[in-house]
Formats: C-alpha cells, sequence, structure tokens
C-alpha cells in the first residue's frame, strides 16, 4: 500500500510541475504546433511519465531535468521571437506545393508529402480542383493555406455592395437526441416551441434528431439520425461497390440538369 501512495503522490507530482512548465511555456492547439514543438511535447511527457514510477530518491533529479528542458525551451522560444534567422533555422518556413494549378513535385519530396496527403489536405480547405489554385502553401505547422484564382474566388456580398445582417451565434437546442432546455430559455424559448418546429417538419420523436440549433432569428435547423439520401459517396479505395461513385443513382428531375452532370 505504500509503494502505491507513493506512486500516487509521485504522478501528482509531476503532473503539476509539467502544468505548471507548460503554462509559463505558453499554449498552442496541437493543430498549430511547429515540429519542434511537437518534440518538445513528447519530450516533456516522457520525462514526467517516468518521474511518476521511479524511485522516489530520482524523483528530484527529474525535476530538475524537466525545469533544465523547460528552461531551454523558453530560452530558443524567446531566440526564435528575436531572430528571424535563429526562427527559420528552427520552425521551418512555409513551402510552396502549388503554383498556378500546377503541383510542385519537388518541393513535396523535399518534405515528404505524398500526393494523398495533400489531396485531404486541399479537401479540408474546401479545394477539391488543385488547378483552381493560384498558390498552395503548407504552413510551418503543417497546415496547408490557399489563395484561389480570380475566376475561382467568391463573390461577397461586400463585393456587390449588398447590405447584410448578421443571424447570430447557431445555438445547439438538441445535442444526441437530448433536448437541451438551457440554451432554449436562453434564448427565450421552451421545449413546446422547439416540438411545434419538429412537426412542422414532419420529425415527432427527438430522439429521431441528432444535432439542432437556432439562430438569433429563431430559425431552427437540424440533422437527423437517418441519412437517406440518394447517391450516398463513399471515396475510399475499399471495394464498397454499392455507395461508390460508379453506382450513384441519378434521379428523372436530376437528370434535366447538366450541372449535376
Amino acid at each position: 500500500m505504500t509503494g502505491a501512495w507513493t506512486i500516487f503522490l509521485q504522478t501528482v507530482l509531476s503532473f503539476v510541475v509539467l502544468l505548471v512548465l507548460t503554462r509559463i511555456l505558453g499554449k498552442q492547439q496541437v493543430s498549430q504546433l511547429t515540429f519542434y514543438e511537437y518534440l518538445n511535447g513528447i519530450t516533456f511527457g516522457s520525462i514526467a511519465a517516468n518521474m511518476a514510477t521511479i524511485e522516489l530518491e530520482k524523483v528530484p533529479d527529474h525535476i530538475i531535468g524537466l525545469i533544465t528542458y523547460g528552461a531551454l525551451t523558453l530560452a530558443v522560444s524567446w531566440l526564435a521571437v528575436k531572430n528571424r534567422k535563429f526562427r527559420k533555422l528552427v520552425a521551418g518556413e512555409p513551402v510552396i506545393v502549388i503554383q498556378n494549378g500546377h503541383i510542385l513535385e519537388s518541393n513535396m519530396r523535399k518534405m515528404n508529402l505524398d500526393l494523398d496527403e495533400l489531396t485531404t489536405m486541399l479537401r479540408s480547405q474546401g479545394v477539391f480542383d488543385y488547378k483552381e489554385l493560384e498558390l498552395g502553401i503548407v504552413e510551418q505547422s503543417g497546415e496547408l493555406s490557399v489563395l484561389k484564382k480570380p475566376e475561382y474566388q467568391e463573390v461577397t456580398q461586400g463585393d456587390m455592395n449588398l447590405q447584410t445582417v448578421s443571424k447570430g451565434l447557431a445555438v445547439e437546442v438538441i445535442v444526441d437526441g437530448q433536448i437541451i432546455y438551457e440554451n432554449l430559455r436562453s434564448m427565450g424559448l421552451d421545449g413546446k416551441w422547439l416540438m411545434q418546429k419538429l412537426k412542422e417538419a414532419h420529425i415527432y420523436r427527438i430522439m429521431d434528431v441528432c444535432f439542432a440549433t437556432v439562430n438569433a432569428k429563431h430559425e431552427l435547423q437540424f440533422d437527423l439520425y437517418a441519412d437517406n439520401l440518394p447517391g450516398m459517396m463513399d471515396i475510399s479505395e475499399e471495394d464498397t461497390s454499392a455507395l461508390s461513385l460508379d453506382h450513384i443513382q441519378i434521379k428523372p428531375d436530376d437528370e434535366r440538369d447538366n450541372t449535376l452532370l
């Protein structure tokens, strides 16, 4: 029992030390970490994990190691802020992988980036045809930034000098088939209003609704668990013929619209 209690205390101590150092060094989202910062996180976690289970007399050594590593990390971060050349050396720099609709394979090879990864990153940016891009840049964090060619950029209401009215924040009112009454009350609504809106959409059971939101104009948007969509698509390479692009079912109404073909 004494051994288990000692491990518990060491784990708490390592967690507190790691938390304090993390707060001192600053925080970023995982997707925004550079390669250097990612390695730092792994190293900190490894030292802290070892400190939780080693002999009690060795704990101070690991604390010194954590603090020293934290100080070095802080020093490197400070130098990176002060010196641009040092920052480029430590964190790297953006790399152009698409220019004027052409993929730059040589730059991709330098980053060990393959086409599957590139197409995934493009889709995450809402780009399904790389020919539409003027520039595609992989940032230091590994994220892709894109600039579309002028002819493919979306026209905004500002471009057309149209006055706009904000719909406000969409507030969750149903999550996983459960009504969030607190959010309804905060908007001056109640369960009766919600049920009436659902009935108008021919939905009679809350448990059929996966997700629903209400905006400032009291407009209800929802998504059902049952995804009965004609021609559901699966872009994986597995043998799923029933859901593949070759088996999309097109209704007669769709056949008259050439934009869908």
